[in-house]
């Protein structure tokens, strides 16, 4: 059941006793900018390691441990345009514990979310030094995976270059220096008082003890709750395909393919995407993966992602540099024989039918369920049975994205110059 906390701020409670834990998934959600990034990925790991009550980490990890084990962790992510600070929780049941564990929680919560460790609008200088240097080594320490690296030089010369969606959701690392405590601090009641808040609890208890708890909250109405920014992203096609070739001293180099494909969560073709993309290079049944992996023999990986908030698909190969224009070219036929409906009904079915099967087995995962219909209020899409829905893609809908398809960037990761 959904309810209104006040303007702004909802609460999705999901009844259930298939799980020994409950959870609670708090997610403060804003337009991404080109500033705010690195300041929300800094104050959320400032926000889960100190109080004011809790002043250090280990003083909070011990109040956690008195409950049984019970977890609270922050950090950010990014849904379409939307940048977002999660606060996600969970702790044994009441009934296991013999104590109400989670009016303890909550209060722990509450605490994080509304007492940090601040004096004279700022936070403590020790703490926020700490964790901005952890925070940078955290973010450089990504790049050194050049797996990583290549995924995000693609994402750069795909988007304009004025785009946000340039900036990862956890920030730069280069940014962290031109933060302060104070500036955090401003970023905090920013996001407190302005940003819309979704709760989310899954797990067994009482429906209304959950609702007032909640209500508890001292959130205040948010001055522009009525206001839908635009979540979905829309990239306009360049003249030409853009390419780059980057040298470095790698043994394997990195072959990376944006394609447009503006095929967005909630519409008509969307499950058809999801379809498409496994025989693509998104499964072990995929032309990538069969085709340019092991019959040929020439990618130590290959595979496809569909990006379904941004219009995007991509794929990330790893080869011999020596045969990059080959195994562009082996790309382009794998995707040009499911533009023409080459791929076989039994090939067509093992995907449908795995793909249902993982919906099925992601519902014994509640982080999973949880994300769902997180995705879902976030965008005022209803909530499905998507294993039906992804059976019921038809052959020709799948032609249909296919031909969708348009090559955008392409990026080369060489080690030979």
């Amino acid at each position: 059941m959904r309810y209104q906390l006040t303007d702004g701020v909802n609460l999705e409670v999901i009844p259930t006793n298939k799980f020994n834990m409950n959870q609670i998934l708090i997610n403060f959600a804003t337009p991404q900018t080109a500033d705010n990034a690195t300041a929300r990925n800094l104050l959320a790991n400032l926000l889960e390691t100190s109080t004011n009550k809790y002043p250090t980490q280990t003083e909070l990890a011990d109040q956690l441990a008195k409950m049984y084990g019970a977890y609270v962790n922050m950090g950010v992510s990014r849904v379409g345009r939307l940048h977002c600070v999660r606060l996600k929780a969970s702790f044994v049941n009441n009934e296991l514990a013999n104590e109400d564990l989670f009016q303890q929680l909550l209060a722990l919560i509450q605490e994080m979310l509304f007492n940090p460790l601040v004096s004279d609008n700022q936070f403590d200088e020790a703490t926020f030094a700490r964790q901005a240097v952890n925070l940078q080594s955290t973010i450089k320490g990504y790049y050194d995976d050049k797996q990583f690296w290549a995924a995000r030089r693609l994402l750069d010369l795909y988007y304009r270059d004025d785009s946000v969606m340039k900036i990862p959701s956890f920030g730069r690392a280069q940014a962290v220096n031109q933060l302060t405590p104070a500036s955090v601090y401003q970023t905090y009641q920013r996001m407190l008082t302005n940003d819309r808040v979704d709760i989310f609890f899954l797990g067994n208890i009482d429906e209304e003890q959950v609702k007032q708890a909640f209500a508890q909250l001292p959130f205040t109405p948010r001055p522009n709750a009525d206001a839908q920014p635009e979540i979905l992203y829309h990239q306009p096609l360049y003249r030409q395909v853009q390419r780059q070739v980057e040298y470095q001293p790698v043994s394997q180099a990195k072959l990376n393919i944006g394609y447009q494909l503006p095929l967005y969560s909630g519409t008509e073709l969307y499950y058809a995407g999801i379809v498409f993309n496994d025989l693509f290079g998104g499964s072990p049944f995929s032309k990538l993966y069969v085709n340019i992996r092991e019959q040929a023999g020439l990618a130590y990986y290959a595979a496809s992602r569909l990006m379904p908030f941004n219009g995007l698909l991509s794929v990330q190969s790893g080869i011999d540099s020596k045969r990059a224009v080959q195994v562009e070219g082996l790309i382009d036929s794998q995707l040009a024989d499911l533009q023409a409906g080459r791929f076989s009904t039994e090939r067509f079915t093992e995907v449908q039918n795995g793909l249902a099967n993982q919906y099925l087995s992601s519902n014994d995962l509640a982080g999973n369920i949880l994300g769902r219909r997180l995705t879902n209020q976030l965008l005022g899409l209803p909530n499905q049975d998507e294993a039906a829905a992804i059976h019921a893609v038809t052959r020709e809908q799948v032609v249909a994205v296919a031909k969708m398809m348009k090559k955008h960037a392409v990026y080369l990761l060489s080690g030979e110059n």
